[in-house]
Order: structure tokens, then C-alpha cells, then sequence
């Protein structure tokens, strides 16, 4: 029997063209009954061949989203319940007395939560915070301790800050922000939401891609990524910088670092893929959703994190990204190179990893004719 007009004629295992309307509807073969109800009429028998049993349908998602939710649980837990300083850059701009004094008080109050920076002056310590080597600065003079500090570097840093202030010379005066936050990011957020949603854009690209086309040419995907980061970032930059004023840096500067972290996170959710197959995807979503996100300095800053995701911090790229961004609408592109070079090496390296992966599996295939052929030979 000729297959369907609509369908495309699909051999199936044994040699035979597979009909989608040889059987009745309710009369499919068991093993469509059994793998796939048929609500969906047409499907071909390779591909209900190809699905899992019952058992497994059920419980695989059951386990894989179960066991996602409670990593993200247990880690925006572990970072975010009670937070604490771990050698938390601070200055003090005061005389050697009353600093020994301040840096004396903040000890006992909290051991290891702070690293000292001492300043000459009061102008030394503000040139020392809107270059971004420390978030604020405790400075004493005649009429006492007050402190000076970068908004910019979100509202929780600061009052954990003014807290320290209070805690170690008394009641300190107004807390002068230096570097306050753009008007149209009142309480520093928009860092979190753009490192959120780009990331996981990322992410579904990758997948998206790897199911539509499992073996698309690097060349291709590499263009595909390059074109999909391209469209992030300028849609990203227009929505932030000229559509909410939440971030004040040269708009080419937010297309590109945005557009980078989009890269970066679909080149490095395809190697997942790549390496582990399905389990690829929720691999993915832990290292590079969960622990990214968590640790990209955009809720806490890493010394605020427990000792065993400080690592992260330095490794993964939201925290590259989200330091860029903040180096360059506040802190006179401070780190800017250093972190746009980390974005740089995560996408090259995602993809020279994926090149060899292309590689090594290319020659796999090609070896595999002559591996038969030996063993036919051997066999007879």
C-alpha cells in the first residue's frame, strides 16, 4: 500500500513503508499503544519505536524536575537566607589611631568579615570607591565617623555596610552615596533580570537548536549563536538604555557585553549536550541557571556567598557580565577588560570544544566501516 500523500514514506525497522492509515484509529501496533498513546494521529512507527516505555515516561521528568527544583532551593537557601561578609573590601580614611580603633571594633564584632584599605584622605577613599576597589569607606575627622559608599553597588551591600559603621564607632552621620544608582534602577535589579533572562534565552536556543538540527555543521550553529547574540544584545540594550534609562553605559557597551553572556551560555549549554546527551539539559540549567545566576554578584556580591560557591564567581560568565555592566555605567570601566576577556574565552573555548568533539566523532564514523569489514573478515 502506497504510503500517505502527507506524510513522507518512512521505512520502518523491518524494511517495510510504514502507512499511517494501514490501522484504524484505536488499532495501532502494541508497541504505539504501549510507548505513545495516540493522540497525536500519524506518528511513525520509528518514532514510536523509538520512544520510552510507560514506566519511564512517567517517572524521568518526575525525578529530573524534582531533582532540579530542590538544587535550586537548597542553593538560593544556602547563599541568601542569612547572608554574611567574607573578607569584605572596606576603607577608612582616618588617622592611625581611630582606624586601628575602627578596624579593632569591626574584628570583634565579626572576625574575617572584613579586609581593610586604609586611605590618607577622604578624597583618596572616594577616587578609591568610583574606581571600584572598595564598595565603601568609613571616614573620621573632627566631627566623627561617617561613611562614604557606592549605591551602585545595590542597596544590600550598603546597609551591611552602614551597619558595620554603627557597630563600630556609633551612630554614624548620613551615608553619602558617591555613586547612586541611575534613576531608572532604584534598587539595582536590572543587572539580575537581564543576566536571568538572557541566560536562560541561552539556554533554550541551545536546545531548541540541537533538536531541530542534532548534527547542523558547527559553521552553521557557530553562525546561528553569532546571529541569535547579535539580536540579544541590541534588543536588550534598547530595552534597558533607551527604552527605561535603568543603565547608564554607551549602549554598544550593553549590546555587547549582553550579547556575549547569550553566546557564551548557548555555545556552553551545547557542549552539555554535546558531552552528556539528554542529561545535557538539566546539567545545563544547574551550572549555568542556578549556581550562575546565584553567584553573579547581581543579589550579593561573592563575599557574601558561603566559602564553597565563591569559586563560581570567578568562573562562571552572568558574574563577568554583570561586572562589566557595572564597571561600565558607574565605575569608569574599571574591570571592563578583564571581564569582557573572561566572556571572550567562554565562548571560544565553547566552541573549540566543540570542535573537537566534532572532530573526534567524525572520525569515529569513518573508522566504523572498516571496523565492520575486519570483522566480517574475522569472523569468516
Amino acid at each position: 500500500m502506497q504510503p500517505s500523500s502527507e506524510l513522507p514514506a518512512i521505512t520502518s525497522p523491518d524494511g517495510t513503508l510504514y502507512d499511517p492509515d494501514m490501522y484504524p484509529a484505536g488499532h495501532r501496533p502494541a508497541h504505539g499503544r504501549h510507548a505513545l498513546a495516540d493522540t497525536e494521529p500519524g506518528i511513525p512507527a520509528p518514532v514510536l519505536d523509538a520512544a520510552a516505555g510507560v514506566r519511564k515516561a512517567m517517572l524521568v521528568p518526575v525525578v529530573t524536575a524534582l531533582a532540579i527544583g530542590t538544587i535550586f532551593v537548597a542553593v538560593y537557601l544556602a547563599a541568601f537566607h542569612a547572608p554574611s561578609a567574607r573578607h569584605q573590601p572596606l576603607g577608612i580614611a582616618a588617622s592611625d589611631t581611630v582606624a586601628a580603633r575602627t578596624e579593632l571594633a569591626l574584628n570583634s564584632a565579626a572576625p574575617d568579615a572584613y579586609t581593610f584599605h586604609r586611605y590618607a584622605d577622604a578624597d583618596a577613599a572616594r577616587r578609591a570607591i568610583v574606581h571600584d576597589e572598595v564598595p565603601a569607606a568609613l571616614v573620621g575627622d573632627a566631627h566623627g565617623m561617617r561613611l562614604l559608599a557606592a549605591g551602585a553597588q545595590g542597596p544590600s551591600v550598603v546597609s551591611s555596610l552602614a551597619s558595620a559603621a554603627t557597630e563600630a564607632g556609633g551612630p554614624p552621620g548620613p551615608v553619602r552615596d558617591v555613586r547612586p544608582l541611575a534613576a531608572g534602577e532604584a534598587r539595582g535589579r536590572w543587572s539580575v533580570c537581564a543576566s536571568v533572562g538572557v541566560g536562560l534565552a541561552g539556554f533554550l536556543f541551545a536546545v531548541s537548536s540541537y533538536q531541530i538540527a542534532p548534527r547542523l555543521a558547527l559553521s552553521a550553529r557557530a553562525a546561528s549563536m553569532l546571529l541569535f547574540a547579535a539580536a540579544s544584545g541590541v534588543t536588550v540594550a534598547l530595552i534597558a538604555h533607551s527604552g527605561f534609562g535603568a543603565l547608564p553605559a554607551p549602549f554598544l557597551t550593553v549590546a555587547v557585553v549582553v550579547g556575549l553572556l547569550a553566546w557564551a551560555t548557548a555555545a556552553a549549554t551545547g557542549v552539555l549536550l554535546r558531552l552528556f546527551g539528554p542529561i545535557g539539559m538539566p546539567v545545563a540549567s544547574v551550572l549555568l541557571l542556578i549556581l550562575g545566576n546565584a553567584t553573579s554578584g547581581g543579589i550579593l556580591p561573592a563575599t557574601f556567598l558561603p566559602g564553597w560557591l565563591v569559586p563560581l564567581a570567578d568562573l562562571l560568565a552572568p558574574a563577568a557580565a554583570i561586572q562589566a555592566l557595572r564597571d561600565a555605567a558607574y565605575f569608569d570601566n574599571a574591570h571592563l577588560t578583564g571581564s569582557l576577556s573572561a566572556l571572550v574565552a567562554w565562548v571560544v573555548g565553547c566552541l573549540a570544544l566543540q570542535y573537537l568533539l566534532d572532530r573526534v566523532a567524525a572520525r569515529r564514523e569513518a573508522n566504523a566501516p572498516s571496523m565492520a569489514s575486519m570483522a566480517a573478515v574475522a569472523a569468516h
